[in-house]
Order: C-alpha cells, then structure tokens, then sequence
C-alpha cells in the first residue's frame, strides 16, 4: 500500500490552484476578502476533502492515486462566470492506477468524495446552528456541499455516480435519491 499521506509538489500546487480558482470564481463578482475567505472555507474544503478521500480510498486498495488539475478547464469555467455569468467547475481528478480494481474498490473510492460532501454539509448546518455569526458560512457551507455531493452522484461516466451504480445499484438509490431531492428542494434541510 503506498503512502496514503504523501504529496508531490505538482500535486500540492495543482491542489491548491484549483482550491483557489473555484473560491473565486463561486465569489465573483462580489470579490471583496471576506466573500472569498467564505468561498475557500465552504467551496474550498468541500472540493478539497471530496478529492483527497478518493486519493486515500484508492491508496487504501493499493492502488497509486494523484490528483491533477486541469487548468483548461479551470480557465474555461473562470471565463463562463465572468462572461456569462455561469458557474460551472470541472478542476480536475484524482488519477487511479493500479493493475486491476475490482467493481466493489472502484465504487468505494468513488463513493467517498460524496459521502465526504455529506459529512462536511452537516458539519456545516450544525454551525449555521449554533452561531448567528456564522450562520451565512453554514448555509453556504451546507448548500454548496450537499449540492457537490449529489451533483457526483449522477450515474453517467465520468461522475462518481456512474462507479457507484455499476458496482450496487441499490447504494447508488440510498444515497442519490435523497440527495437529488436535497438539490432541487434544498429547503427541506437548509
């Protein structure tokens, strides 16, 4: 099993890049330091913590697992919100190698990134909660990552769903369903 803690350097800058580009694009065009600070708080660790579980997942299986961003991508989603006012974010993956991965690995790491989402959207509402001062950043927080999670659980490739489905379609339901409610009606939970 490879060291489910080590970076690369390209990794640490490519991570960090992307954690950068996504906070601002979700701040524009209020780009003042407190809307960016929340948006690398809620955006950023949501994205941030989805793509690390993949890695550690995948490392757990034995299997080499990097993230890489793609910077086309992040230049093309920077440009769809300043131009059209339209958010939409494809940062890059974590890249699996390993000789073979059984259907049942596979969608274990593909889903920890959303169950991770789900984890840190609770997290998040139980700020909003128990602070008035931070209710904003748990709203956010919690929209943003139930919103993440579900959107990767749409069951075509290359979303984590379309893993998810092959390996049991019956988890896919348990955890999809209720987060595509939560999508189109977030107001059931926030």
């Amino acid at each position: 099993m490879s060291n489910i803690y080590k970076f690369s350097q390209r990794e640490i800058i490519d991570l960090l890049v992307s954690v950068i580009i996504i906070s601002i694009i979700f701040a524009y065009p209020y780009l003042t330091l407190s809307n960016i600070i929340i948006a690398l708080i809620a955006v950023g660790s949501g994205f941030i913590f989805h793509e690390l579980m993949h890695r550690f997942v995948a490392r757990y299986f034995g299997a080499y697992s990097e993230f890489r961003a793609w910077y086309e991508g992040l230049l093309i989603a920077l440009i769809l919100k300043i131009i059209l006012k339209f958010t939409f974010i494809a940062p890059g993956a974590v890249y699996i190698y390993k000789d073979y991965l059984t259907p049942e690995e596979s969608g274990i790491i593909a889903l920890a990134g959303p169950l991770t989402n789900v984890g840190l959207a609770i997290i998040f509402l139980i700020l909003a909660n128990i602070s008035t001062s931070l209710h904003f950043l748990g709203i956010f927080g919690a929209y943003i990552n139930f919103y993440l999670a579900g959107f990767n659980m749409i069951p075509i490739p290359p979303f984590d769903g379309s893993k998810v489905i092959l390996w049991n379609p019956l988890i896919w339901v348990v955890v999809a369903i209720p987060l595509f409610i939560i999508m189109m009606f977030p107001g059931i939970i926030l």
